[in-house]
Formats: C-alpha cells, sequence, structure tokens
C-alpha cells in the first residue's frame, strides 16, 4: 500500500489503517527521537506524542514528500523541543549506544567477531556530537537519502554531507588510535 493511499484510509477511519501506519514507521520514530534523547521513557512518551501529531495533523499531508520524511520531521523536531525544554543542545552531549543485534546464520566465531566490532562502533559513536550520530544512523542504519534527512533535520544537503564527512573522519581515528591500543 503507498503511502497516500494510507493516509486517505487513516483520514477515512477505515478500521486498522492508523495501526497500520504506526507499525511501519514507529521504528523509525523510535530511532529518531531515542539517539537524542538517550532515555527509553521519555522516548516512549515523545513516540506517542509523535504519533498523535501525526494523526491530527495527517490532512496536512500532501505527498510532496515521502511519508517517512514527513513522519521523522514531526519526530525529530519534537525530540529537539524536547531537548531544548531540559535547557540541552544537540552539540553538548553524546548518545548512549544501542544494545548489539545478534545475526543468525554464522558461526558463533563470527558472531562474536562482528558482536566486538558493533561494540567498538557503539563506543566511538557515542564519542560523535549526537546531531552527528543521528545523522550518521538516519544516513546508514535507516538508508535514507541526503535528501530525505534534510527535510528531516531543516538542515541544508551540504550541511549533513559535511556532518557525514567528519563524523566518518572521526569514527576512523577513534577506531584506529584502539586498533593501536590493543
Amino acid at each position: 500500500m503507498n503511502d497516500l493511499t494510507l493516509v486517505k484510509r487513516v483520514l477515512n477511519n477505515e478500521p486498522g489503517s492508523f495501526e497500520v501506519l504506526v507499525k511501519n514507521y514507529q521504528k523509525l520514530v523510535w530511532h529518531i527521537i531515542s539517539r537524542l534523547v538517550q532515555n527509553s521513557e521519555d522516548t516512549l512518551e515523545l513516540s506517542q506524542e509523535v504519533f498523535l501529531q501525526v494523526y491530527n495533523k495527517l490532512g496536512q499531508y500532501k505527498g510532496e514528500s515521502q511519508l517517512s520524511t514527513w513522519i521523522g520531521r514531526i519526530a525529530y523536531h519534537f525530540a529537539v523541543r524536547f531537548l531544548q525544554k531540559k535547557g540541552r543542545q544537540l552539540e553538548e552531549f553524546y548518545v548512549e549506544a544501542e544494545a548489539a543485534e545478534d545475526e543468525t546464520g554464522h558461526s558463533q566465531f563470527e558472531d562474536l567477531q562482528k558482536q566486538q566490532l558493533q561494540k567498538q562502533m557503539q563506543t566511538a559513536m557515542r564519542q560523535l556530537p549526537v546531531l552527528q550520530q543521528t545523522i550518521v544512523s538516519l544516513y546508514h542504519l535507516e538508508e535514507l537519502t541526503l535528501s530525505e534527512i534534510s527535510e528531516i533535520t531543516d538542515l541544508p544537503q551540504g550541511t549533513i554531507k559535511s556532518h557525514l564527512f567528519r563524523a566518518r573522519k572521526r569514527l576512523k581515528q577513534i577506531l584506529h588510535a584502539k586498533r593501536e591500543y590493543l
């Protein structure tokens, strides 16, 4: 089902349609908010508020961008406003790492190596400013385009590219220094 069809179904109050929308986009909303807010209880509360806002404003969605971008933008702005109310700025703090996901189908040795690499990467990611960490996550984990990230964050694409470049450079430095230490 495409975005506009889903939106029309929700606006027509078709049973189960809003639940489908939430199911389709809850991971994206959770990801954006949790990366910025760093507290699962606050993330849960803000995620609920985001979907309430999505429901209330869905009539304003015109299909000019992907629904994921539109919802992601709402989630991003909710998280930023939450941080501002707490007196925090994006550049002032660092993000907690997510737990490593376990992949199946590999040997235990491969799984252990992958987990160690994920832990190293998560440790390195925690050392990035939260805005860079969020942009890297949206680009590499959520696989959003530069244009979509730009729409979500209200930052020009050139600024997004700059953040990605600096974040990758810093991650390389951190991981290289860790290898030399070991």
